[in-house]
């Protein structure tokens, strides 16, 4: 069962049982009559006023109306201690098509996406604080995500546009801490247009977060995803299946290589498996996956394969390789 609420206030005129009147108009009459008939067959609804009154002292929130993202992780944590079985909660934020004055002209530590960001963090501090005082954090783990990223150069009016790839948060104490990835390469020649390519699937995440937090088991979950999108160190263990982030950065070692670079036809790209699925990409600047010439399971080993460029433009390219939760993404020249 699901329901959707627009609003805070919408959702305290639920439980306390306030409606907007209705106008003494025919189209006001019918507009009761519905209400009356969505309230006698919504149990939902009853639900959630029931799960609500269970939680009547709560922990400190920005003020209302001053953070909506707080005002509305207040709701969830108070149905969630209040015994709603609901299994997926979706609040939103909006202001992060910043395609100008995202920052400060002046200085680029403050502007419009510090802001963005400092009410992102004090709403899920809040809310972990709230949902540990209420004694329910070891039941909760919350994901940020976005329809679009942002790309690497600044443009002309102080933001940036819309981009391929973006950060991505998992918060919660199941939560492995850290950071999964590397700090990307940006080339000297950016421009406005460039893009970061992806260093894991979106995909990857929500593969994971299925298996190892709501325990879906794999036939169920290739069933869902339609493919193998490996798992990632995300959750901690205990939650359905062990997990580990030792191996994530890689530090110093080269897993993907091509030689020659810069090539002009064709190149041998190099990479190193632990076993299992292993997965090569070819990505371009504006972050798009032109070409997947590796997707399938392998035996521990190195392995050389190649790679031709035939109808692609000269530029730069990029070879993001995966195996399980670790991935390197290194860049290539297609030359004249």
């Amino acid at each position: 069962m699901g329901i959707s609420i627009t609003s805070a206030t919408n959702f305290y005129n639920l439980i306390n049982g306030v409606q907007d009147p209705a106008p003494a108009t025919p189209a006001g009459d019918a507009l009761q009559y519905v209400r009356l008939v969505a309230q006698q067959s919504n149990q939902y609804a009853a639900r959630i006023v029931a799960a609500a009154n269970n939680v009547p002292i709560q922990g400190t929130y920005p003020p209302p109306n001053t953070n909506t993202l707080a005002d509305q992780l207040k709701i969830v944590a108070r149905l969630i201690k209040g015994g709603l079985k609901t299994r997926v909660y979706m609040v939103s934020m909006g202001g992060f098509d910043t395609h100008s004055l995202q920052t400060n002209s002046t200085d680029t530590s403050i502007g419009t996406h510090a802001t963005l960001m400092q009410r992102l963090s004090d709403a899920i501090k809040a809310f972990q604080d709230d949902i540990k005082g209420l004694g329910v954090e070891d039941r909760v783990l919350g994901m940020t995500f976005s329809e679009f990223g942002r790309r690497i150069k600044s443009n002309a009016s102080v933001g940036t546009d819309h981009g391929a790839a973006a950060p991505l948060f998992v918060f919660g104490s199941k939560v492995n801490p850290g950071i999964t990835g590397v700090n990307p390469t940006i080339p000297v020649s950016t421009t406005v247009n460039d893009n970061i390519p992806m260093q894991y699937d979106f995909r990857s995440v929500y593969s994971t977060i299925l298996q190892n937090w709501f325990c879906v088991d794999q036939t169920t979950l290739q069933s869902i995803m339609l493919q193998n999108f490996q798992q990632l160190g995300l959750c901690a263990s205990g939650n359905c299946v062990t997990t580990d982030v030792n191996d994530i950065r890689n530090a110093g070692v080269s897993l993907i290589s091509n030689y020659p670079n810069p090539f002009t036809q064709s190149t041998t790209i190099s990479f190193t498996t632990k076993g299992g699925h292993t997965l090569v990409q070819i990505i371009d600047t504006l972050g798009r996956v032109i070409s997947t010439p590796v997707d399938r399971d392998y035996t521990p080993g190195n392995y050389k394969i190649s790679f031709d460029s035939y109808g692609l433009p000269t530029g730069v390219y990029y070879m993001r390789f995966q195996n399980g939760i670790i991935q390197q993404v290194k860049g290539m020249l297609k030359a004249r």
